[in-house]
């Protein structure tokens, strides 16, 4: 399900296993800005980013999807 300020990913827990989309993340954007991560889509778990520590993650995936990793970079 995707809204304006809530969208569902498709994730694999690494804890318990599973194929993509047997654990969803749940993000959302509150009234106030902050960012919420919700990953057991039950609110057991929530996790809340201010704008500060939402900008230093979108750095650090930009980064991530656009660098090679090791094992990309050995085939």
């Amino acid at each position: 399900m995707m809204t304006r300020d809530r969208r569902v990913i498709p994730a694999t827990c690494q804890v318990h296993g599973g194929g993509v989309g047997f654990t969803n993340l749940v993000v959302s954007r509150r009234p106030t800005g902050e960012i919420v991560f919700d990953p057991h889509v039950d609110g057991s778990c929530v996790l809340g980013l201010d704008r500060v520590s939402a900008d230093m993650l979108q750095e650090a995936l930009g980064e991530w999807l656009t660098t090679p990793t090791a094992a990309s970079e050995a085939t």
